[in-house]
């Protein structure tokens, strides 16, 4: 089939750039496949971090085509001309924040004009810290879809709640091997060359926003400190919080045992603070799904998370990690769990348990949902070229069984 994907790579930093630029050689392993991706992206003054670019010595990157502005209309209808030229059967939509709405809508409506199947990947069902003109704009852009795919069921909720009649397939998050940048080597070296001292390590992965609840952690580690030589990284930029939690680490004395790399890190370094970790943290208060539990299971990490959003959905209580509620003493006794389990019969269960959330996986999902019928009427010729694509596809999972 020809698939075009719109989102952010490269030179864009960030989970949803990581993702899309993954899925784009999966695909390409299978389909002839194009990116059209975006020219700027957050405007500076909505963007509270200190750089959109990812500086990375080895970059996440692949050959696309940098059209779009979410404030530029213009691009909008020079990204569907451009589209509209590469005539694929499908057009796969990344989607995270009601921000990209009036660009997301307006192309997919275009498109879909044009007889195009339009599909949105949904990172986000709902945004973290939703406010009313979000659910308008949320509204405006998935009213535009032929189908999505969710993460969890709780996007899939979201996305029902927001239009009732959608077709949704809820496919889980594939992992991030992408990370994995040379041969592995064991915890005690990766603190040597972090310079951290060599005791059990938590680590907390990512931007610090409000919904992540590092507060609670913090202050679960002071309980922690009380019966374990433990300590906490806590790698991420700082997108709010800074204050409190340094206030938290004060009061409980936790400056020898909290470690705050505050910065956004390069590709090339997140191998190692996942290596000299025993465990990751995800303290949310609230969340739809998770890419960082995807890269600690690619370094057989157990995760201690807590049971909201879909992060249920990913990990198994006592098998492939500890799920608790999100209060200090219940992250508290989740982190006391993991410390007194068998460390080398989780690892082995992770290994087994990550090999369903391949890349594969989605890209069935991406098939088997390009070739089910548009909620838009498509031209003579694009029910001709979709009829084509189904017998291709059919053809080649035929061939496939038989070998």
């Amino acid at each position: 089939m020809r698939i075009c994907l719109v989102g952010p790579t490269y030179p864009f930093r960030g989970g949803i750039a990581h993702y899309n630029t993954v899925l784009f050689r999966e695909l390409a392993k299978r389909h002839e496949t194009f990116l059209v991706s975006l020219r700027k992206q957050y405007p500076n003054w909505l963007f509270p971090g200190t750089t959109q670019r990812d500086e990375s010595e080895r970059p996440l990157a692949v050959d696309h085509h940098p059209i779009l502005t979410p404030l530029g209309p213009h691009t909008w209808r020079a990204a569907a001309r451009h589209v509209e030229r590469l005539r694929p059967d499908v057009v796969v939509i990344q989607w995270w924040h009601p921000f990209f709405a009036p660009m997301t809508g307006a192309l997919a409506r275009r498109l879909r004009k044009r007889g195009m199947r339009v599909v949105v990947l949904c990172h986000n069902g709902r945004a973290h810290e939703a406010s009313r003109i979000d659910g308008i704009l949320t509204r405006y852009a998935f009213s535009a879809a032929d189908a999505f795919i969710a993460h969890s069921s709780g996007d899939r909720d979201a996305i029902l709640e927001m239009r009732p009649d959608a077709k949704v397939v809820v496919s889980p998050h594939p992992s991030y091997a992408c990370f994995r940048m040379r041969d592995a080597i064991d915890r005690t070296a990766a603190r040597s060359t972090l310079g951290l001292p060599d005791r059990e390590t938590l680590l907390f992965f990512g931007y610090v926003r409000e919904y992540k609840g590092l507060p609670l952690l913090l202050e679960a580690m002071a309980a922690v400190r009380e019966k374990r030589d433990a300590q906490l990284v806590v790698v991420g930029e700082f997108y709010s919080g800074r204050e409190e939690a340094e206030a938290i680490v004060a009061r409980h004395a936790l400056d020898d045992r909290v470690l705050f790399v505050d910065r956004y890190v390069a590709n090339e370094e997140v191998q190692g603070y996942f290596e000299c970790a025993d465990a990751v943290v995800l303290p949310y208060r609230s969340a739809s799904q998770s890419g960082i539990v995807q890269i600690a299971y690619e370094f057989l990490r157990p995760v201690i998370a807590t049971r909201v959003g879909g992060l249920p959905e990913v990990i198994e209580d006592g098998t492939t990690g500890f799920l608790c509620d999100p209060s200090a003493d219940s992250i508290a006794a989740g982190i006391e769990r993991f410390f007194a389990s068998e460390r080398d019969a989780l690892e082995e269960q992770i290994r087994g348990y990550r090999a369903r959330f391949t890349w594969d996986a989605m890209v069935d999902v991406i098939e088997s949902i390009a070739v089910e019928p548009g909620t838009t009427p498509p031209a003579d010729e694009r029910d001709a070229r979709s009829n084509t694509s189904s017998t291709r596809l059919a053809s080649r999972r035929e061939t496939s069984s038989a070998s």
